[in-house]
């Protein structure tokens, strides 16, 4: 797998507060493998589902469109998560957002108000991650969802999405051990108790994730990953589970975990958007790609045509450099083809 950069400094000092519940002894090797610590209150083991089919995903929105959106009105209110370390934080020492998905925001805000200061003309919101917030944009609370949110088939009749901005995939991160993965792989969670956060797909899957020996995971629903990772350091769950991209940025943060390293058996076809899997290292099990959640058409078209344009601007580019660089995706995702007319498109094997 591609090495890692380091997060700035300035950014892992501030996300780190975030994890004020963590204590020195909760070091990894001082965690027993067997007998979990309880749970805190508030978090629960989920009911494992299933075996799960392959997560229907969608890759094709409408087709690109210059024209300003008349619903936009003089203000976009973006829904973000504001502990995401590579996509979206709250940089207390800036007082600003940033990340990945804020560079992209400030893009689309820049072609709505080309002669003005993006920043000036965005209002975001703080939401949960999943789909927590589809209630806030079907209100006209927020007009665009800009989270680590993976776009689904289900998803996809609740709310209109953009062209895939990234592609990605679930997998594991773990307490590291004399240097090494406790676990190396999903194949070694079986009957273990492994964290994701409420209301996503990555939760979903671990509930439906089997291995190769037919065992289950125990499914531990949280609020957030950041809660996970929490839980992970303490000893009471033995993996945190969900998108890479946002397990990185919880790698940086947290020095004694590490992702997993062992593929799980199967997986290749979740490696399709994986630059190393040639090389056996995708330990992707599920096919991850990340959209904006929009309100209407008309602002659908426009932020397609916005990333498109950071595409030709190299925006794109060099916003995957700095917050996403050991991040294992093939680069800009190229759009489905051909665009979708209607909403919700053509539906494959059911999610």
């Amino acid at each position: 797998m591609a090495v890692r950069r380091p997060l700035p400094v300035a950014v892992r000092a501030v996300l780190a507060a975030t994890l004020t519940l963590v204590v020195a002894a909760c070091a990894a090797s001082t965690v027993p493998a067997t007998a979990p610590a309880p749970l805190p209150a508030g978090v629960a083991e989920a009911p494992t589902g299933e075996p799960a089919n392959d997560l229907c995903t969608v890759r094709r929105s409408f087709a690109p469109s210059e024209q300003r959106p008349a619903r936009v009105g003089d203000r976009l209110v973006v829904g973000v998560d504001p502990s995401d370390a590579t996509m979206s934080y709250w940089n207390a020492q800036e007082q600003t957002f940033q990340g990945f998905l804020i560079d992209l925001v400030l893009e689309v805000a820049r072609a709505l108000w080309p002669r003005e200061d993006p920043r000036g003309r965005v209002t975001f919101k703080v939401v949960p991650p999943g789909q927590g917030p589809f209630a806030l944009l079907a209100a006209g609370e927020i007009q665009m969802i800009a989270t680590s949110l993976t776009a689904s088939c289900g998803r996809a009749r609740q709310v209109i999405f953009s062209n895939d901005y990234l592609d990605s995939g679930q997998t594991a991160l773990v307490r590291k051990v004399d240097g090494r993965p406790q676990f190396r792989g999903m194949e070694q969670l079986g009957g273990r108790r492994v964290c994701a956060a409420r209301e996503t797909t990555s939760l979903k899957a671990i509930a439906g994730y089997r291995t190769a020996a037919g065992r289950a995971l125990v499914p531990v629903s949280a609020p957030h990953p950041v809660d996970c990772l929490v839980m992970l350091r303490q000893g009471q769950v033995d993996a945190v589970s969900t998108d890479e991209n946002i397990l990185v940025g919880l790698a940086e943060i947290a020095p004694d975990t590490t992702l997993v390293t062992e593929p799980p058996p199967g997986n290749r076809k979740f490696c399709d958007y994986h630059t190393g899997r040639d090389a056996g290292t995708c330990t992707w099990f599920t096919d991850e790609p990340h959209a904006f959640a929009l309100d209407n058409e008309e602002l659908a078209r426009f932020v397609n045509h916005v990333l498109e344009s950071t595409r030709a601007s190299g925006v794109w580019r060099r916003a995957h450099e700095r917050w996403l660089r050991g991040h294992p995706d093939r680069g800009m995702p190229t759009p489905g083809q051909p665009p979708v007319t209607d909403w919700p498109p053509p539906s494959g094997p059911p999610d």
